[in-house]
């Protein structure tokens, strides 16, 4: 400071300090005394694709690709200390799950090996789950807005289609933009009368990602001595089981050639009837189709060559065949076509087998009989 304006301060008499705004005078302002404490989590939680909302679907026909997408964040413990001044001080223990898979019928016309291999089209975090350490601080303004800073820096292992990658721990608390998605994370602690102190949010974020889209914040934290048990809890999904290692069905198929079809199964041993309702596709001897579930299916054939290939999103299951047929569509005039195949097929959940199937059609409408004898288990 130079000499002219310390002889400045010097100068203005000791009364005048009275005028001063108080938080020059007297120091910051404290938060009200209530709020000081410890507090619990009951749950803090961002979690995308867990409600059913995962999936996306790109393309169509032979090039869709269904993309399924799972994530979450959320602590497993957790306890804060908030201080009369309004400091933060916490720590807790964060559980991570990220799970997708990307699929269409092309992928299931490749190799065994590359579809087969550790991860095939998929990304999973090492174990299904991982689980980091956090610490954190912050401060709480006496107007009860609640500023946290701090995640995990250990760095999680992920499997991405087959290779071994880093990554990084994101929040399970919310964030307002995509520009502090690691910080500082604000929210707001308020006080019903009669009721302890809470910090509490229920928010939908938009990534604006294909993959991840719109995130699922939860937070409720409220002061208490007591330990509470935050809820947080993962179950990954079963994996594909195999119906029947062997079946026998009867099926008829109803609908307009091009635009739609559905089809009824009756399985022989069991009695089971299902329905099952497809866009497009055509024939039931070819052509590429979905239906109301989600699984994309095709089939088609080269002289007496045919195949098949049908995935389930659903649980990631896939089925291929390869044999051949005969179609008397092919060979004879008429609108009715009786059609034979033999194929050797391979489903990810039942293993290897020998379907056969023998059926009756015109355009969209038709019947048939489909028997089918697995010989291994799926992978």
């Amino acid at each position: 400071m130079s000499a002219s304006m310390t002889r400045a301060c010097s100068a203005i008499p000791a009364a005048a300090l009275l005028f001063l705004p108080a938080a020059q005078a007297a120091g910051p302002t404290t938060i009200p005394p209530e709020w000081v404490g410890r507090y619990q989590a009951k749950v803090v939680s961002a979690s995308s694709g867990i409600d059913g909302d995962g999936t996306t679907v790109f393309g169509k026909g032979m090039t869709q690709t269904t993309i399924n997408m799972k994530s979450l964040a959320c602590a497993t413990e957790f306890t804060m200390d908030i201080g009369p001044g309004g400091g933060i001080s916490g720590r807790g223990r964060i559980m991570y799950v990220l799970a997708g898979s990307a699929n269409n019928p092309m992928t299931m016309l490749a190799p065994g090996a590359f579809v087969s291999s550790p991860g095939g089209l998929a990304v999973t975090l090492k174990d299904g789950k991982q689980y980091r350490d956090w610490t954190f601080s912050g401060q709480v303004t006496p107007d009860g807005t609640v500023t946290i800073q701090g995640l995990p820096e250990e760095k999680m292992d992920r499997l991405n289609v087959g290779k071994w990658e880093k990554q990084t721990p994101w929040s399970p608390l919310p964030v307002a933009d995509k520009s502090r998605m690691r910080g500082p994370f604000t929210l707001k602690l308020t006080q019903a009368k009669g009721q302890p102190p809470v910090i509490q949010a229920d928010t939908l974020f938009d990534l604006e990602s294909p993959l991840i889209r719109k995130v699922h914040y939860q937070t409720y934290i409220v002061r208490s001595d007591a330990p509470l048990q935050p809820r947080c809890k993962y179950d990954a999904p079963a994996a594909p089981k195999c119906a029947a290692t062997e079946y026998i069905r009867t099926k008829a198929q109803v609908g307009v050639e091009g635009f739609y079809t559905v089809e009824s199964s009756r399985d022989l041993k069991t009695g089971e009837t299902t329905v099952t309702s497809k866009q497009g596709g055509g024939e039931m001897s070819g052509g590429f189709s979905s239906d109301s579930s989600g699984n994309v299916a095709w089939e088609g054939g080269a002289g007496l060559l045919v195949g098949s290939t049908q995935f389930n999103p659903t649980d990631s299951s896939y089925q291929m065949t390869v044999g051949i047929g005969v179609d008397t569509g092919k060979l004879l005039p008429g609108p009715a076509k009786l059609s034979e195949k033999v194929e050797l097929v391979f489903d990810s959940a039942c293993g290897v087998g020998i379907k056969a199937t023998g059926g009756i059609s015109g355009g969209a409408m038709g019947a048939g009989v489909e028997g089918a004898i697995f010989l291994t288990k799926g992978l």
